[in-house]
């Protein structure tokens, strides 16, 4: 077999980010408190009140309940959280998460309560937001 002599060179490559915006920050429902309150708020179904836990509005460890599962974006690049998603739902697709008082008012630490919606049921989660990477705050 014939080989063919290579000179050795270096190749740079520039590191350009695909998301500007560092998910610093996870927030998980706290599913026992959620679950409390979807059995007793209620809705109105075929013309009767019945509670958004009876229609099937359940938390739980494995979905809601997981902070990895719920997602925040920056769509135009300019470092502030655009939206967050609910990801890995019980069959649901991902849900877009609606925050009371807006996203942009996040912080660690806070208590936020958020909206998920799916067809004609709504579950109404709440949680403390967590540092992703404690002692960390710019981790990406």
């Amino acid at each position: 077999m014939k080989q063919k002599w290579i000179r050795p060179q270096t190749t740079i490559e520039k590191f350009v980010p695909d998301e500007y915006i560092a998910a610093c920050w996870g927030v998980a429902c706290d599913f026992d408190l959620a679950n409390e309150y979807e059995k007793t708020h209620y809705t109105w179904s075929d013309g009767h009140q019945i509670s958004w836990y009876k229609l099937g509005c359940t938390h739980d460890v494995a979905h809601c309940g997981n902070s990895s599962n719920q997602v925040i974006y920056d769509h135009n690049g300019d470092g502030i959280p655009d939206e967050m998603i609910e990801e890995g739902t019980d069959g649901l697709g991902n849900l877009h998460c609606t925050i009371e008082g807006g996203i942009r008012n996040v912080r660690i630490d806070a208590y936020i309560h958020w909206t998920t919606t799916s067809g004609n049921r709504t579950w109404h989660h709440q949680g403390r937001v967590i540092e992703s990477y404690p002692g960390r705050p710019n981790h990406s």
